[in-house]
């Protein structure tokens, strides 16, 4: 049977193209909003493809014949999940698929600020040779205590690369790894708040939950060491970032990197010189992740067309 796929996300022409000449025969592909394809409607959708698209009960009413709700990535805030549950529509995510591609750019973070990338790379374009300048405030992993809030796939993948560096590791979670998993990675769990206080770099790899929001507040800002940066690319909500804007400011941290926000957040519009990166959510956005993402969204829908039932559901 073929199976009618709508993809809800506007995409570019290159992530249209991918995505469409991946797509078997015994699927048929269309766009809620398409660059080069063809636009379909809910009405005649059997599944969504959800990228960042707000899928609310309204769309999910629109829908009836809807029979599989596909994320391509791992976080579910952008699905009315429960609405989706009450009427019976199974949701599935893409686990793991991100996890080296999230994990790559933590890590490129830690580098860039340490090293003032951002700082440095524009004052160079415009001839101003600062090779002196941020000598006496640059800093090498090497030696230093990374805390890693999470320790899933994606935290485990940050896990084995920053040790790399030459690095300590240490991580805090709800569920402990089985202690041969901890030796292989070489990493120590320790208590969160052991972690705030001792570690250097502290790297958020946790999903938003009730429990996780807000867990980063101006308690714990007041905590951390004045010389800790601090890695988000999970979830802006983790996160009070107003606490965060004045940690920075005051010199309670020495330094941040965030690649999630929302839509009113504090961060934007900001001209100030802080030690802050930013980047607009593409921690799984690769071409190799969405490579494998895509080829296993299709495999789903191929699945409910053959009356299985789709992998990795919630």
């Amino acid at each position: 049977m073929n199976t009618r796929v709508l993809y809800l996300d506007k995409l570019n022409e290159h992530m249209e193209r991918m995505i469409l000449d991946m797509c078997p025969p015994d699927v048929t592909l269309r766009f809620l909003n398409p660059t080069i394809g063809e636009k379909g409607t809910p009405e005649d959708a059997d599944c969504f493809f959800v990228t960042t698209f707000r899928t609310t009960k309204e769309i999910i009413d629109q829908a009836p014949n809807l029979r599989l709700i596909q994320r391509t990535g791992v976080g579910v805030d952008m699905v009315d999940v429960a609405y989706a549950k009450e009427k019976g529509i199974p949701i599935s995510i893409c686990k793991g698929f991100n996890a080296s591609s999230v994990a790559e750019l933590a890590v490129l973070d830690m580098l860039a600020l340490y090293r003032r990338i951002i700082t440095l790379d524009p004052l160079g374009k415009k001839g101003e040779w600062h090779t002196w300048t941020y000598r006496h405030d640059s800093y090498e992993l090497l030696g230093k205590t990374v805390g890693v809030i999470g320790g899933g796939t994606i935290g485990r993948e940050v896990i084995k690369r920053v040790k790399a560096f030459g690095t300590r590791v240490i991580y805090s979670d709800v569920f402990r790894m089985p202690t041969e998993e901890e030796e292989k990675l070489g990493c120590e769990y320790v208590p969160f708040d052991e972690l705030i206080a001792s570690a250097d770099v502290i790297t958020i790899h946790a999903p938003l939950l009730d429990s996780t929001r807000g867990m980063i507040d101006r308690e714990q800002f007041a905590r951390m060491k004045d010389s800790a940066i601090l890695i988000n690319t999970a979830r802006s909500q983790i996160v009070d970032e107003t606490a965060l804007l004045e940690a920075l400011r005051e010199k309670k941290i020495w330094g941040a990197a965030f690649d999630v926000f929302e839509p009113d957040d504090p961060i934007f519009g900001l001209d100030e010189g802080l030690n802050l990166i930013t980047t607009p959510h593409i921690g799984a956005a690769t071409y190799d992740n969405y490579y494998r993402v895509y080829k296993f969204s299709l495999e789903n829908a191929q699945r409910i067309g053959r009356g299985e039932e789709p992998l990795f559901l919630l």
